[in-house]
This record gives structure tokens, C-alpha cells and sequence, in this order.
């Protein structure tokens, strides 16, 4: 488990579909994403449909507003998460024993650069209150 201490908006939740199970994926998902194009949720659960892949929780702790707990049986799905949510919102990463240093912390943006890539061109942060579904334009 991971925890990452967020200071800014969240990325719109759909970013992180196309993240963790690539685009186009037929997911389940729920949260509080609402509208659908938010960037103030606090809860994101999403898992894979067309895979055995396990769910990723993203969830802002109750006792400690602003540090969000990422959660999966799955490591890989895990630190994506993790980092993509660090790097477009966060102020640090933290696990259960310690605070991941910079260096650190550049590993596991090395280790996905080409999926932070992907993640940073996606259609859905184009979405706004007045067009939510970038992606049917």
C-alpha cells in the first residue's frame, strides 16, 4: 500500500483507466467522481473486466484529509497508480515504514515513462464541465 499526500486537483478518475488497462478497456468502476469530469474525488475503485488483473482503490484517508491510500493485490498497478497520481497532484509518496526519497521516487518514474507518457496525452484532461466526454468530439 501506498499513500500519496495530495495538494492539488485530481486528474479526471478515467485517466487512470486508460493508465492501469490501456483505452477502451470495459472496466467497472466506482467512486465519487461526480460530475463524471471532477477533479475533487475522494474515492476511485477500478477493475478490469476483460482480465483476471485485481481492482486498484484510490481513497483519501478519513482521518487525514488530502493523503490519498492506493491499493491492489498487484504491484505494478499499484506503483502506476501511485506515481501518476504523485505526478500530476502530489507533494510526496509514502508507504507504511517511510517516505520515498527523490531518487526514489525518479526510479519509479523511469520504471514508467512510457506509460506516464501515455497517461500525460490522454483525451480526458480535456474534459470541463462544459464538454465532460472529450472523446466524443
Amino acid at each position: 500500500m501506498y499513500h500519496v499526500t495530495v495538494n492539488r486537483e485530481r486528474p479526471d478518475y478515467r485517466v487512470f483507466i486508460d493508465l492501469l488497462f490501456g483505452k477502451n478497456r470495459n472496466v467497472d468502476t466506482d467512486g465519487d467522481s461526480c460530475p463524471v469530469n471532477s477533479r475533487t474525488w475522494t474515492y476511485l475503485y477500478i477493475k478490469d473486466r476483460e482480465s483476471e488483473a485485481p481492482s486498484v482503490e484510490i481513497a483519501e484517508l478519513p482521518h487525514d484529509p488530502g493523503i490519498f491510500s492506493i491499493v491492489s493485490d498487484n504491484e505494478r498497478l499499484a506503483e502506476l497508480a501511485t506515481i501518476y497520481l504523485f505526478t500530476y497532484s502530489g507533494l510526496s509518496i509514502s508507504t507504511s515504514t517511510a517516505t520515498l526519497s527523490t531518487e526514489d521516487i525518479h526510479v519509479l518514474s523511469d520504471k514508467y515513462s512510457m506509460e506516464l507518457g501515455n497517461a500525460k496525452s490522454a483525451v480526458w484532461h480535456l474534459s470541463s464541465d462544459v464538454c465532460p466526454y472529450p472523446n466524443l468530439k
